[in-house]
């Protein structure tokens, strides 16, 4: 690449993972290296989704797909080998890049193009315990990526745990910068790997609905007027279960109607979890509890049309996160619809919501805290009782499109100026 060649390049994208968050950003990605005037190679396990979505994204912006987009499937160890229930080994690690290679190679053979740059949206299952800081140097290109499980750098790890995090592999040379999320830890991760540092936006799909979806309408007909607090995505660590909890202590008494809506990941949750998840849900069948939307086992609520409008007739989003260190896209999605967000006190999510007066924060997994956080968030009110500034307009323009397109600029410029170390 030189960097004074102002000529497209072609960039992977390349994501082993494809549930959660994963596609927002795969196609968040795809759209702002389009919108740079850059050709996309998308590697991904569900190509045709991908495929599906880019067209529709191609033809909003008056692009040719056949000419700015390739399509590949990557495929992936998805768990390690010799640790079982664990997603990462030594060997698995090892696959991984043999498999990153061999989808850019089979992609680019088909397509006739010559890759310049690539970028791993999920860059933390390339790392962890990576044998070599050499590995990646089959690639033959200039690279980076985006490290989500950065949190570690925040404390002290013996040096077996800190080799098994394979942060040294981003010393490799053609490495060119490494994209985070929560920016707390940004000196210490600069120091270690001796690389740029790039604070990402949390980026969400932010495109309004052109008219309320099914589902909406059905949650609008069963609160029947009722203040709406909802979340999406049924897992633990989401808060589903106090959730749950604070809906069952105040049935009967509060003017308001919960949904828990989404995929509920049930292997995440105890024996007993699972038994009062179970029992909530007979309560909401028989109509003893009536201030509940839960359908378990549920389905994925697709981001886009279907997953803004139900986020639209929230009143409150739930997002008091337990046992969670990093940043979410929740705080984005209410920065851009305006709706105040209950979190846990303290880490990314929390430190954020009270910078921007966003919302209130609470004791993780507090019932009472978070059922007294909901009457005054839906007052307006901060817990002095004085009016919330709600700084929505401020947090979105740190995570909104424009800096994605900023940040990818910086990167593939960085990338320009790179001269690379090919072999392992």
């Amino acid at each position: 690449m030189n960097a004074n060649d102002p000529t497209p390049k072609t960039v992977v994208l390349a994501d082993p993972r494809w549930d959660g968050h994963h596609p927002t950003y795969f196609f968040e990605f795809t759209a702002s290296l389009l919108r740079l005037g850059h050709r996309v190679m998308g590697l991904c396990r569900e190509p045709g989704e991908f495929e599906s979505e880019v067209r529709q994204i191609c033809k909003r912006m008056d692009l040719d797909f056949d000419t700015r987009v390739i399509v590949g499937q990557l495929d992936d160890p998805d768990k390690a080998y010799f640790r079982p229930g664990q997603d990462h080994d030594p060997v698995s690690t090892v696959v991984r890049w043999n498999c990153l290679k061999k989808a850019i190679d089979t992609a680019s053979k088909a397509s006739g193009a010559k890759v310049d740059f690539v970028f791993l949206p999920w860059l933390d299952s390339y790392l962890r315990f990576q044998p070599s800081t050499k590995l990646a140097n089959k690639l033959g290109v200039p690279w980076s990526g985006l490290y989500f499980r950065n949190h570690h750098f925040g404390g002290t790890l013996s040096s077996v745990r800190k080799a098994a995090k394979g942060d040294r592999s981003l010393r490799n040379p053609n490495c060119v910068a490494v994209g985070i999320l929560d920016e707390r830890f940004s000196e210490a991760m600069a120091h270690e790997t001796g690389k740029k540092i790039i604070a990402f936006p949390d980026i969400t799909n932010e495109n309004p609905p052109e008219v309320p979806s099914p589902f909406a309408l059905e949650v609008i007909k069963q609160a029947a007027g009722r203040k709406i607090i909802g979340m999406v995505s049924l897992e633990k660590r989401k808060g589903f279960l106090t959730m749950l909890k604070i809906a069952e202590a105040v049935a009967g008494r509060e003017d308001w109607f919960f949904v828990a809506a989404g995929k509920y990941a049930k292997e995440t949750c105890s024996e007993e979890e699972q038994a009062y998840c179970t029992a909530i849900q007979a309560k909401v069948d028989s109509g003893e509890l009536n201030n509940l939307y839960l359908q378990l086992p549920g389905e994925r609520v697709n981001d886009g049309a279907d997953f803004n409008s139900l986020i639209k007739v929230f009143d409150v989003i739930y997002a008091a996160y337990e046992d969670f260190e990093g940043s979410s896209n929740a705080l984005t999605k209410g920065a851009i619809f305006e709706r105040p967000l209950i979190a846990t006190k303290g880490e990314c999510v929390g430190g954020r919501v009270e910078e921007f007066g966003m919302g209130l924060t609470i004791e993780q997994g507090s019932v009472a805290e978070g059922e007294q956080a909901i009457r005054k968030v839906l007052a307006g009110e901060d817990w002095e009782g004085k009016e919330l500034k709600k700084r929505y307009a401020d947090y979105h323009a740190l995570h909104d499109r424009k800096r994605l397109d900023e940040v990818f600029a910086e990167l593939l410029e960085l990338g320009a100026k790179k001269s690379v170390a090919v072999g392992e």
